[in-house]
């Protein structure tokens, strides 16, 4: 049995989480196949550190999704491997004060030695200063994600693969990350000269992606701020979503926005009343790849997505 003959099982019984994973199937597959849909994959989570870096940066390159709204500290650990460096299985049982001793920084049962990190602000710091010389005026989070992918040599690496496809990174989070450390280090040794990142402008050129869309579709791993921003984005287009799938593992009774049901953001005029949508509930790493795999079964090797709306800056 091939991956999506198990989802096509799902989708026979229809039943709780089975039923909902063989529903994102279809609308994942639909909103790809819709010629006149632009798809917005958010990201939010530790998903790139706990593995699913390939997964996507395999999307970006066959051009599946349009953009990638994203935290700051997925593509930070992207860029710790571009750099060389690497995320070790751990445990989370273990001894934090123990892991404290040796310089190792958990993410659940994920260990990474602080060296990467180290490693990561004087590379990124010299960077922000190589560009202070070359940029006129400010920068935005997407255009510096591209000057990065540019300097990178990673085929695995999601901001290399954006770079090579002109697929756009939105980062609504950027100085919440360990982005923000290595320009305070830029700052201390440029403080006359400094790399300007605007990060407010960032919003009118997603605006503008989206107006110029006939149709918006939305993939949310987690919740949080790239889903938040995702969907504000479709109304300050004067439109809503036609398409979304939401996985997450939270729940909506916190009045959070990574649980808060799709129902919910149609009363915002964020997701349209009659769109295609589903809420998935369940670990975005055993779900989201099961949804991949399924959809890139359907769609055949030879598929080649036509739908194409390039961002240009406001």
């Amino acid at each position: 049995m091939t991956v999506n003959q198990l989802v096509q099982q799902f989708s026979r019984s229809g039943s709780f989480g089975a039923g909902r994973l063989a529903r994102a199937c279809d609308i994942f597959e639909h909103m790809i196949r819709d010629r006149e849909c632009t798809v917005f994959l958010s990201l939010a989570g530790a998903v790139v550190p706990a593995g699913l870096r390939r997964v996507i940066s395999d999307l970006i390159r066959r051009r599946l999704i349009d953009a990638l709204v994203s935290t700051g500290a997925n593509m930070v650990h992207d860029l710790l491997e571009a750099f060389g460096g690497h995320h070790y299985k751990g445990h989370w049982a273990v001894d934090d004060t123990l892991l404290y001793r040796y310089h190792l920084a958990r993410i659940y049962d994920i260990f990474v030695p602080e060296e990467h990190f180290v490693e990561f602000d004087r590379r990124v710091a010299e960077l922000f200063e190589e560009l202070a010389s070359q940029v006129r005026g400010s920068i935005l989070p997407y255009e510096l994600m591209w000057e990065i992918g540019k300097r990178i040599d990673d085929h695995d690496s999601i901001i290399r693969a954006s770079y090579e496809t002109g697929i756009p990174i939105f980062l609504p989070a950027l100085r919440d990350s360990e982005f923000a450390y290595a320009y305070h280090l830029h700052l201390r040794r440029c403080p006359q000269n400094p790399l300007k990142i605007d990060t407010f402008r960032e919003i009118a050129v997603m605006v503008d992606l989206a107006r110029r869309s006939p149709r918006l579709g939305m993939v949310v791993l987690g919740g949080g701020v790239p889903r938040n921003t995702t969907q504000h984005v479709a109304l300050m287009a004067d439109k809503s979503i036609d398409y979304a799938i939401v996985i997450t593992m939270d729940r909506p009774e916190t009045g959070g926005l990574s649980g808060s049901t799709l129902e919910e953001t149609v009363s915002w005029g964020k997701v349209k009343m009659r769109a295609e949508k589903i809420m998935v509930i369940g670990d975005v790493l055993i779900v989201f790849p099961v949804m991949v795999a399924a959809v890139l079964e359907r769609l055949g090797k030879d598929f080649r997505r036509e739908h194409r709306i390039p961002v240009r800056r406001c």
